[in-house]
């Protein structure tokens, strides 16, 4: 038997006005019959009542007690414990990637390591490098600088270079 906001009102204890409200709110679940007059299932009513309830205790009607509990659909708990579900399938994945994110916060940091010895090592490898070679261009004090004079002979299947240094 469906119910007016009138006498849905009485059942809870409320007001028609809070009734007509909380159906325009969406808060509580109604429909218009053929003549468009709003009707409201006791079942939706009773969720209704035991989720005003959850809100403000203080709100506590005694006509509560009237409805019977087996009123209280069961689709609500189902729809409770999927989005318990759902948020503890949630709450995993994200500790998961907080793990995976300070895994590769790590992995980063090494490699940074890494690349700045790198190039360190390459940086001081250039240096002996081009040293070297200022070396080589440098006049050398016990000799004179290095010239390729007609006196270099190559001898052979050897290609023994003699007489580089002139003196």
């Amino acid at each position: 038997m469906m119910l007016s906001p009138q006498a849905a009102a009485i059942k809870a204890g409320v007001s028609r006005k809070t009734i007509m409200n909380n159906i325009k709110s969406l808060e509580l679940a109604a429909h218009r019959n053929n003549q468009n007059h709003w009707a409201i299932r006791p079942s939706d009513l009773a969720n209704w009542m035991k989720a005003r309830e959850e809100r403000s205790p203080q709100v506590r009607s005694e006509n509560t007690r009237d409805i019977p509990s087996s009123m209280f659909t069961s689709q609500h708990e189902l729809d409770a414990l999927r989005a318990q579900l759902e948020l503890n399938f949630i709450k995993q994945r994200l500790e998961a990637s907080e793990h995976d994110k300070e895994q590769l916060k790590k992995e980063v940091t090494e490699l940074k390591a890494e690349l700045k010895k790198t190039r360190a090592d390459v940086n001081e490898v250039w240096r002996k490098f081009t040293e070297t070679l200022a070396d080589f261009a440098k006049p050398h004090k016990k000799r004179s600088p290095f010239l390729l004079t007609k006196d270099m002979r190559v001898y052979g299947d050897d290609d023994e270079i003699t007489n580089l240094f002139t003196d």
